[in-house]
């Protein structure tokens, strides 16, 4: 089911013409033919990635992609890398964005109101003020409320629940998942980049996954995938006012308490529990059975079984000391 709600890439390029798209340089075979971008860790043979974060430098070196986009000032350290051409580019995100409008050019327009392509199960309950766009599939006994609009490119599972005024796009739901009213799903994430004059849209062509048995409260914002998944998984509870960035995976049976955000690309582990207003910044991994503190602010990665508070976020005790001392100091004569 998922594979029928991606966007399908148009056509496909040889690494020279993509070269003369992006005006960067070839290193390595111009005469491969390229099919699609993918992230560098779910890339496949006749996939371009990019890399523009030294933490993902090392995923060179297992991905099955076959060209890569990447900056001059690191290609010498690549260069060995067997079977792998180079895209060489001064600005490789921005090169990225190029690629993706030259594989999806009718982004826009998939977003029109078309109404083909809707599969309801005969003992569901959509409410007659439900908006069904495109590519829309509605398991058996899901029930859905009014004013809520439901696609394009959307799949909910068996004995689902959402509720009034919702937006569910770019989406798998599996069976048993409950939205509350207000949330809004599968939206383009925060993606841009500057050109050298002004800030450039960069394409958001992936999809939410949310696994089976998920609660989401209401006003929440999950974001889809840049280029695959954002990702909720199994048994996952969301409180109100949660905001999900592209590309952030949620472990199984995780917690996460009202006005938190969680920026892109970063992974939270299984049974995590989260308190109200933590923000946790892009590209981190925290691991599983963590605890972190209400208003907690976590910039680096969080090891398993840690408990956490403050800001920066730091060990339980740690912060609790500091918390005394800080009195100490303050109230001192």
């Amino acid at each position: 089911m998922i594979k029928n709600i991606l966007l399908k890439p148009k056509g496909s390029f040889s690494l020279k013409k993509l070269a003369g798209f992006t005006d960067d340089k070839v290193v390595g075979q111009s005469n491969i033919i390229i099919k699609k971008v993918s992230p560098i860790d779910y890339a496949s043979s006749g996939s371009i990635t990019f890399i523009d974060n030294k933490k993902y430098f090392k995923n060179l070196y297992s991905t099955k992609a076959s060209a890569c986009i990447i900056s001059e000032n690191v290609l010498n350290k690549y260069t060995s890398k067997a079977g792998m051409s180079f895209l060489v580019s001064k600005n490789p995100y921005l090169s990225y964005a190029k690629l993706l409008n030259l594989f999806y050019p009718d982004l826009k327009n998939s977003h029109r109101d078309k109404k083909e392509k809707i599969d309801l199960s005969n003992s569901s309950q959509v409410s007659k003020h439900v908006d069904l766009k495109n590519n829309v599939s509605i398991g058996e006994k899901t029930i859905i409320n009014s004013f809520s609009s439901i696609g394009p490119n959307v799949y909910i599972g068996k004995n689902c629940f959402i509720g009034n005024n919702v937006s569910i796009s770019n989406a798998y739901l599996g069976n048993n998942v409950i939205v509350q009213d207000g949330t809004i799903i599968g939206q383009d994430g925060f993606g841009y980049v500057f050109d050298g004059k002004r800030y450039i849209k960069v394409p958001q062509i992936g999809i939410v996954k949310i696994n089976d048995d998920v609660e989401i409260g209401s006003n929440c914002a999950i974001d889809r995938g840049s280029l695959n998944f954002t990702e909720i998984k199994k048994g996952v509870k969301i409180d109100n006012l949660v905001h999900i960035a592209h590309n952030v995976v949620i472990g199984e049976n995780t917690v996460i308490a009202g006005q938190t955000g969680i920026a892109g690309s970063s992974s939270i582990g299984k049974n995590v529990l989260m308190g109200g207003q933590v923000g946790i910044s892009g590209h981190l991994s925290v691991s599983d059975n963590v605890q972190i503190g209400a208003q907690s602010g976590v910039t680096k990665n969080i090891s398993k079984n840690s408990i956490v508070s403050g800001t920066p976020s730091v060990n339980l005790k740690t912060y609790l000391k500091q918390a005394i001392m800080l009195k100490q100091m303050v109230e001192k004569k």
